[in-house]
């Protein structure tokens, strides 16, 4: 009885907590506010010390789509995880555009960016809405829908389309749009302009084509270096002298951490690994920012806005030309602001060979390992994103994920790579614990060598390894990937329905699953890594300690409880956020792009698009 009355008291304590956090700070009302000048001095005007001029004013929206649940609903949440990079990058070109032109040409850009996860449905009122606004402000309108994934472009699509119907210019970018060319050809045909690869040193061509009314129907990377991908060689931009992400604070509150902030310190990927669309999007060559520029980022960040955690959104940050730099000036950082900390994404090797094992003689390999996880724990680093993807040897040497195997040439019989790639993963695990990082391994369920019982047999082997998180995805094609192309001349993709592409839809046959039999499997993964019992261990013993430092604990904890309660209500915990608040005056009304032109567009609509001669209040196709 008194157990019972002291754990009745200790969740009514917790309640309290809890519902203090969520209403506190929603929309930053304790950050303090900058006091403004917002008018001229009295008679500025009538002693000429002022003379008033007009400006060119363009109202530019950043939209980052949501995408629909198993309903036909827009995904939308109280609080969001983490911040979109691509937004803040955007923000930060609009006011280098400012710095440069608002003088010189008396045109000023503002900036206005909307996460539809946690910021809000955009809804057809809202879009009025945002059109009678400019229209009430004596302000241009431009449109962009920004670094839209394959699972967004469904919504983005639906948004981009109305927002044409409304007569305003609208742009598409991201990295669906940039690695399927075929989504691109029919947004173009529809009036809407994509902007294909990294945005840095095409914008201002964008703003210049915008302001001459000569918008084009796309925009690609035409200056840089040339970068191999999975198939044709690209162009890339150079990011040394790029602009960082503008932080907002407005946009830091509608996240469950407003204290965390992304940030890209390099772009690329070097591997070649078939399912992953990175590659061909940004290219296999390693491109850093300057380190300075960055370390003084995160200085200004931490001093100005509040910031004590980041991620590292680089693709593989072991890979960075500059890492050693960017790590040595963190260490300087965090002298000045001990709560800095971040996590990042990493190969196996970034710590699979910082300790020399029995039969091995050290080499620089061994070095430089050991050197990246001594630095990134001293510079804050509380958890290593690990891609594995799998256990078996046979699917990853067939994803050409060569770097996990070490068997390129397939020399190996499957039981010796197999006790290669499990003894690989132990000292990845084992070298990032004995510095006090936390590891969150990537796997993907389904590869051509996996069978029903794949999701089983992977948990039991990840958790005596003894991974700190893990999060499975079923093996989706990728549009613009090496798998999707192989996989759609073998006629093996059966749902081209773009929204099911975020890794807990089956959209694949498989030789040895059904549909049934390889959800089944997903299941499997994630209740028996994420067990009741499992995270009542985790709360109870603060993730066992396990040697990991204080924020490796705690992010663990906090990690662990959102994946355990996403998975059982249903979503990805990576397309996800906390809280789900249902709009349901906005719902999905098509599926293909033809259906969408149809509902959104009509045919008059669109024919007047595709003649050029469209009506007032209706937008042309551009030029």
């Amino acid at each position: 009885m008194v157990f019972l009355i002291f754990l009745g008291g200790f969740l009514v304590f917790a309640a309290s907590v809890l519902y203090w956090l969520l209403g506190t700070n929603r929309y930053g009302g304790d950050r303090p506010a900058a006091t403004l000048q917002l008018t001229a001095r009295k008679g500025a005007t009538a002693d000429a010390a002022m003379k008033p001029e007009p400006c060119r004013t363009i109202r530019v929206y950043f939209i980052k789509p949501s995408r629909y649940d198993e309903e036909g609903f827009v995904q939308y949440f109280r609080y969001g995880v983490q911040p979109n990079n691509t937004l803040t990058v955007l923000t930060a070109l609009n006011e280098a555009f400012n710095k440069r032109y608002a003088v010189e040409r008396n045109v000023r850009l503002e900036t206005v960016i909307w996460d539809e996860i946690c910021d809000g449905v955009v809804s057809p009122e809202t879009i009025k809405a945002i059109k009678e606004k400019a229209r009430e402000d004596g302000v241009e309108l431009l449109i962009g829908l920004a670094g839209v994934q394959s699972n967004q472009y469904p919504r983005g699509r639906d948004l981009a389309l109305q927002f044409v119907a409304e007569g305003l210019p609208t742009m598409m970018g991201g990295f669906h749009v940039s690695g399927f060319p075929d989504s691109s050809k029919f947004l173009n045909e529809c009036g809407v302009t994509t902007v294909v690869g990294e945005a840095e040193n095409i914008w201002g061509l964008i703003v210049e084509d915008f302001l001459r009314g000569e918008l084009r129907k796309s925009y690609s990377v035409t200056e840089g270096i040339r970068a191999k991908t999975g198939q044709d060689d690209i162009t890339v931009p150079l990011i040394t002298e790029s602009l960082l992400p503008m932080l907002d604070d407005r946009y830091l509150t509608r996240f469950f951490n407003d204290t965390m902030t992304t940030l890209d310190t390099s772009r690329g990927c070097p591997f070649t690994c078939s399912y992953c669309s990175v590659k061909n999007v940004m290219g296999r060559t390693m491109r850093s920012r300057e380190p300075d520029a960055v370390v003084s980022w995160v200085r200004d960040a931490c001093r100005n806005h509040g910031i004590e955690s980041l991620f590292l959104v680089d693709d593989d940050f072991f890979r960075s030309p500059r890492w050693e730099e960017i790590l040595t000036g963190l260490i300087d950082v965090k002298k000045e602001y001990p709560k800095l900390s971040f996590m990042m994404q990493v190969d196996v090797d970034a710590s699979c060979y910082a300790n020399v094992a029995d039969g091995e003689t050290e080499t620089a390999k061994h070095r430089r390992s050991k050197r990246f996880t001594e630095l990134a724990a001293a510079a804050g680093c509380y958890q290593a994103f690990v891609g594995i993807e799998s256990l078996n040897p046979d699917n990853l040497n067939f994803a050409t994920k060569y770097q996990n195997t070490d068997d390129r040439q397939h020399k190996w019989k499957l039981e010796a790579a197999r006790a290669h790639v499990i003894d690989k993963y132990r000292r990845v695990v084992q070298n990032w614990h004995k510095v006090g990082v936390s590891v969150h391994a990537g796997y993907m369920l389904g590869f051509q060598f996996d069978g029903p019982d794949c999701g089983r047999v992977a948990v039991e082997t990840l958790k005596k390894i003894g991974f700190d998180l893990v999060s499975f995805f079923i093996m989706t094609p990728l549009p613009g990937t090496e798998d999707q192309v192989r996989f759609t001349r073998e006629g093996a993709i059966i749902d081209w329905d773009f929204n099911q592409l975020d890794s807990q839809h089956v959209t694949l046959k498989h030789d040895k699953m059904d549909k049934e039999s390889w959800l089944g499997a997903y299941r499997d993964a994630y209740m028996g890594f994420y067990s009741i019992p499992r995270f009542l261990h985790s709360v109870f013993t603060v993730c066992a300690g396990g040697g990991l430092g204080a924020e490796a604990r705690r992010s663990t904890l906090r990690q662990f409880t959102y994946y355990f309660f996403s998975h059982r209500q249903g979503r990805h915990p990576m397309v996800g956020g906390i809280w789900p608040i249902r709009r349901r005056d906005v719902r999905r009304a098509a599926v293909t792009d033809d259906e969408a032109r149809r509902v959104y567009l009509g045919g008059k609509r669109f024919d007047a698009i595709l003649r050029g001669d469209a009506g007032e209040g209706f937008a042309g196709a551009p030029a």
